[in-house]
């Protein structure tokens, strides 16, 4: 398994730089576009004068013109926080009674053969994959009977390690899990167009991450809970940058 599991890990690995790489170029086209922005300023004034006009304008605009886009993404962030909660624990899959096993095939590696099962439950979910002492581990796929699919690890009959989870209503995780729950480092695609990259814990938004909105606003910075917790920049969709501390979501008086 250890082999299977570098595989995988390898995968998630070129996934995140592939993301991470998207992102960069959208945060180096936002600075090109500031340089050009402080150029033009400068051929009237000094670079400190232009400099101190920058910082003022980004603080009095923020409380002026910035609400209808914060509170935008706000609930845009808040709904997802909400569509991505995973209750698949070990007690849930105990719960939910097998009714049907089958062998499906046997997979040659090194010098062993891998067993593929089918499990049929009663609330019509279905696993195919490997077991392990009658339990899910291994790699596996996990078909839920509400549409929602699970592809990737498992340990001991949950959901643990690396893996893919499509919700239903139609949002896409890609990374890290820890019986069962989100966390490590993933890849939230919602149906929205929303991206969020970076940390999780027990299913929510924590540590570094960047969240990306489908309006172009893009916020990089600390989260803790779901929230925006800590320093953080949101770059906003019509060039303006704001640099700060947040405190649940809510930017602190410069």
């Amino acid at each position: 398994m250890s082999n299977q599991i570098k595989a995988y890990k390898a995968c998630w690995k070129q996934a995140v730089d592939a993301a991470e790489k998207e992102l960069e170029e959208i945060y180096n086209q936002f600075l090109s576009n500031d340089g050009e922005l402080l150029k033009e300023n400068s051929l009237n004034q000094n670079d400190q004068e232009v400099q101190s006009q920058l910082n003022q304008t980004e603080n009095d605009h923020y409380f002026q013109d910035n609400d209808s886009d914060d509170q935008e993404d706000q609930q845009n962030q808040n709904d997802h926080q909400i569509n991505i909660l995973t209750q698949t624990t070990k007690e849930d899959f105990i719960v939910n009674q097998e009714i049907k096993r089958e062998l499906l095939r046997e997979v040659p590696y090194k010098e062993e053969k891998l067993q593929i099962y089918r499990i049929i439950y009663s609330n019509g979910d279905v696993y195919e994959g490997e077991l392990s002492n009658d339990l899910k581990d291994g790699s596996g796929t996990y078909y839920y009977a509400n549409g929602e699919k699970y592809d990737g690890l498992f340990s001991e009959d949950v959901i643990h390690g690396y893996g893919k989870y499509f919700f239903i209503g139609g949002h896409k995780y890609e990374g890290d899990w820890y019986q069962g729950e989100k966390s490590g480092m993933g890849i939230l695609d919602f149906k929205t167009g929303d991206r969020y990259i970076g940390g999780f814990y027990k299913d929510v938004f924590d540590g570094e991450g960047t969240f990306q909105y489908k309006n172009g606003d893009v916020f990089k910075g600390k989260w803790k809970q779901g929230k925006k917790n800590g320093h953080g920049e949101m770059r906003y969709k019509d060039k303006r940058i704001v640099v700060g501390e947040w405190i649940d979501d809510k930017l602190q008086p410069f």
